[in-house]
């Protein structure tokens, strides 16, 4: 198994990096840390292989850590996280025999290139079968399929007790990176999204069929009755009685 260490005093890079690391098919643990000090402690305890990390941070900054990890763990190989700008470090980079330098935003196929590069995977002929590989610019970003794979989930479970934090776990990504990236790629929130999907099929149901109100409330995910009926009024302001009969004349 590859251990992998991230580390950077920006929580959402952090996420983003595992997301990213998390695409791969085979077995990675990975480690995290908010500055240079706690990341140091973690090389000493526990045999890494490689290790993002930013440059700006404070306590420690990256290429002070990186200085200071050599000696504890020679074979380490360093990938720096840098926004642009800050190229006046690439020298003292080199001189640390950083193993790549990826820029921040980081992007989908140039993280690809440079952490399978790292784990020793560039150039050999089973790359692809072992590698869930990260999709490229002609068949969307890796975040999007995500999004996807959570949109199909609440379709499948709309009408049971879920919610940002069940998703997530199914995702394998923590609730507030997935509500970040929700937000960025569909413009509402997980929970916004939830209500309108379950509202359109209750829509749908006093519409189509001759349901009882109070069994459609229950078949899109309000056990609570009189909840529903108020949430539904705020979302299509009108009961459900009301927007059955106005949809029937």
């Amino acid at each position: 198994m590859y251990k992998v260490l991230v580390v950077d005093d920006e929580k959402i890079e952090r996420e983003g990096i595992k997301f990213l690391i998390r695409h791969y098919a085979f077995p990675i643990e990975i480690f995290e840390a908010e500055n240079g000090l706690k990341a140091l402690e973690v090389l000493k305890t526990q045999k890494v292989d490689i290790l993002f990390t930013d440059i700006r941070m404070p306590f420690m900054d990256g290429l002070q850590l990186i200085a200071e990890a050599r000696p504890v763990q020679p074979d380490l190989r360093t990938i720096i996280l840098s926004a642009y700008g800050e190229f006046e470090f690439a020298k003292e980079a080199i001189r640390l025999q950083v193993t790549h330098y990826l820029l921040k935003p980081v992007e989908t196929d140039e993280f690809h290139t440079v952490f399978s590069s790292a784990l020793g995977l560039k150039g050999t002929p089973d790359v692809e079968q072992l590698l869930d590989v990260l999709p490229n610019s002609n068949n969307g970003s890796a975040s999007r399929r995500v999004i996807e794979e959570v949109q199909q989930l609440i379709h499948n479970h709309y009408q049971g007790s879920i919610g940002l934090d069940w998703i997530a776990e199914q995702v394998y990504l923590t609730p507030s990176y997935l509500s970040y990236l929700f937000k960025k790629e569909m413009g509402v929130t997980i929970v916004k999204y939830i209500v309108s999907y379950r509202f359109e099929k209750a829509a749908s149901l006093l519409c189509g069929t001759n349901m009882k109100i109070i069994d459609i409330s229950v078949e899109v995910g309000y056990e609570n009755y009189p909840y529903f009926c108020s949430q539904f009024k705020s979302y299509f302001g009108t009961t459900p009685a009301k927007y059955r009969e106005g949809q029937r004349k």
